[in-house]
């Protein structure tokens, strides 16, 4: 499943890639790079069973904290 998951995500990064290359926008293909690569590892970790926590509570108090609001 590993190898599957890197063989996938390299043939979108090269599809997806080589246009964002030739549009010469660094910022954009900065940016896509950087959430391909994150999404990628989090793919990688799940596929080997590492248990990733869910970032809900986290945005729940971030949210709590700005509004002053809870359920």
């Amino acid at each position: 499943m590993f190898l599957l998951i890197i063989i996938l995500y390299i043939i979108v990064m090269f599809f997806e890639g080589t246009s964002l290359l030739k549009e010469k926008n660094n910022g954009k293909t900065i940016f896509y790079f950087s959430l391909i690569i994150f999404s990628m590892t989090i793919s990688i970790l799940l596929s080997l069973g590492v248990q990733i926590p869910s970032p809900s509570n986290t945005i729940k108090d971030i949210v709590v904290s700005i509004f002053g609001k809870s359920d």
